[in-house]
């Protein structure tokens, strides 16, 4: 296990927060690939902490669908399934069709701009494969909509499914899913941004049933010539 070269821990945050947002950070951004094998005394290593804090951000990874957990046999980041992506997909999406219906009435000025701002960034024709790495699109504009509403219910949800996407993005072979939902991410906040709640919750459909269905069959595609 290749583990990435950063400083170690920082005082300032709990342990355990500290290990599991590196952690989480690698996994996402591909720095530990699906399917590596993870070691404790590495990842101790890595971040100059016990065995303790390690073991209780992997299960939370655990819990969170990134990592698999063999006792006496073996801890590796959760491959990428087309099947489960599918219904991660499909159940972000209807979350985030209520969020952005129910918040769409509550952004602020401020909200606003960031929105745009994002929307601008996304259609600059700008390189795609950095804006897909970029956590912008889940700061500057799916978090946008989510603090707003304000329900922690809804917010926890998301936190715990978001980054398994995410991944999938930045792992894909292409950066066609996220190409396709360009548009619609603009349709979403044009019309938010103007106050049209519904036509910006269609638009979150389509972008999550239409644009992000092409993600898993990218996956599908992959698994089919590996068997």
């Amino acid at each position: 296990m290749p583990v990435p070269i950063t400083e170690t821990v920082s005082p300032r945050r709990l342990i355990r927060d500290e290990v599991f947002l590196r952690l989480l950070d690698a996994i996402v951004d591909g720095d530990l690939t699906p399917g590596e094998q993870l070691y404790d005394a590495e990842i101790e290593k890595w971040v100059g902490v016990s065995r303790t804090p390690v073991r209780e951000a992997l299960n939370q990874l655990a819990s969170m669908g990134l990592v698999e957990i063999m006792p006496q046999k073996r801890t590796r980041v959760t491959p990428i399934d087309s099947v489960r992506l599918r219904g991660l997909i499909e159940t972000v999406g209807t979350l985030l069709h209520g969020v952005v219906r129910d918040s769409t009435a509550l952004l602020t000025d401020g909200d606003k701009e960031t929105l745009r701002a994002f929307a601008a960034k996304a259609t600059s024709g700008d390189d795609l494969s950095e804006l897909v790495k970029d956590k912008s699109f889940s700061d500057d504009f799916i978090n946008v909509y989510v603090r707003r509403l304000d329900n922690k219910t809804v917010a926890r949800l998301l936190s715990r499914h978001l980054p398994e996407i995410r991944r999938a993005l930045i792992a894909a072979p292409s950066t066609s899913a996220f190409e396709a939902g360009l548009p619609y991410l603009k349709t979403i906040v044009d019309a938010s941004t103007a106050g049209n709640a519904d036509k910006a919750a269609a638009a979150v459909d389509d972008y999550w049933n239409k644009a992000l269905s092409q993600l898993v069959d990218e996956f599908a595609a992959l698994e089919k010539k590996e068997n």
